[in-house]
């Protein structure tokens, strides 16, 4: 099984506690990521990602008057890291249990790199298709054969929100018709 060290990002942009959210949003914009791990006297603490930004200024705070220590502090979220020795499938499965993208890389309490989804997808593609999978278990475990769902057609790979689940596919009303024909 592939490790994460092995495809982890070894730069990583790190801010300070201090710094506000607003020059956060400048760091993330100019290096075209989504994200930046705090680290208070090299030691990572935790992390902003645009979505962070995106809600604080959906709740009407000012970005320019928060630092990212205290942002981080008062979200009272989990700071998750992962190991560069654990098992890509792993870490894969804890980011669907945590419903975050990415999660730092730490050893001995130092930050080493950081991995996302896209890192894990681009060595196992076949991934996609186990949480597809996975998902359609979930979803035809609760669905009713009378429900409707939101999602990809599974004939025509359409977006639909109308799915309807026909002999075990859920697929589109054109789809549904085209079969019936």
């Amino acid at each position: 099984m592939v490790k994460v060290k092995e495809i982890m990002k070894k730069h990583v942009v790190t801010i300070d506690p201090d710094v506000t959210m607003s020059t956060v949003a400048k760091i993330l914009t100019n290096n075209r990521i989504g994200s930046a791990v705090i680290v208070e006297k090299e030691k990572p603490i935790g992390m902003v990602t645009t979505n962070d930004i995106v809600t604080l200024i959906a709740n009407n705070k000012d970005p320019k008057k928060i630092k990212a220590g205290k942002f981080w502090k008062e979200r009272k979220r989990p700071f998750i890291t992962v190991s560069p020795d654990e098992n890509v499938l792993g870490v894969a499965k804890k980011m669907i249990k945590s419903g975050l993208k990415r999660f730092p890389i730490v050893k001995d309490g130092k930050l080493k790199g950081i991995i996302s989804t896209k890192e894990i997808l681009l060595v196992s593609p076949e991934l996609i298709e186990v949480l597809s999978e996975k998902l359609k278990a979930k979803v035809d475990a609760v669905a009713r054969p009378d429900q409707t769902i939101s999602g990809l057609c599974e004939i025509c790979d359409s977006y639909s929100d109308d799915l309807r689940n026909t002999d075990g596919r859920w697929v589109c009303p054109e789809c549904s018709e085209m079969t019936e024909e």
